[in-house]
């Protein structure tokens, strides 16, 4: 995925979604539409635009449950810290949950998620038009999304 500008050449942003749930007697199970997918694609990503990605997150289980996002595997720092990140829940109108530096982001705790309920999330990059150091040039950036559930009372 290639970011880039007439002053940079072959920088680049990826994230996947990796999914993980713990289990409380079977009855908090989550679900993904892009599992293991990339969320944003910032193929083509310049100073001055923004890309978005979506992704709905479900709890195919019986009881609800605390759902987190975190992140690891950060590589390509100098890029990270100059990518502005936003999270946002945009089931039914848009909630901000997290928004900074790509780069400081390691996780957010987006509450509960009920019995068999999914919301979606937008995942937005911006790269201030102001932005344009030329330290920058080929350089990249990836960073590995983890959910993370557990049911209401359990650790996980």
């Amino acid at each position: 995925l290639a970011l880039g500008s007439t002053l940079f050449s072959g920088a680049r942003f990826a994230s996947k979604s990796a999914n993980s749930a713990s289990l409380a007697a079977g009855s908090f199970q989550l679900s993904s539409s892009a599992a293991s997918q990339t969320i944003v694609s910032a193929s083509g990503m310049k100073p001055g635009e923004s890309k978005q990605g979506t992704i709905a997150i479900g709890n195919k289980g019986t009881a609800p449950g605390n759902l987190t996002l975190s992140a690891s595997g950060l590589s390509g720092s100098a890029l990270a810290a100059v990518i502005d990140f936003k999270l946002e829940d945009v089931t039914s109108g848009a909630t901000q949950k997290w928004s900074g530096k790509l780069g400081s982001f390691s996780s957010v705790d987006l509450g509960s998620l009920g019995a068999g309920a999914s919301r979606t999330y937008r995942f937005t990059l911006s790269w201030p038009a102001a932005s344009t150091e030329a330290s920058l040039q080929g350089a990249s950036t990836s960073l590995t999304f983890r959910w993370a559930g557990s049911a209401k009372g359990e650790e996980g």
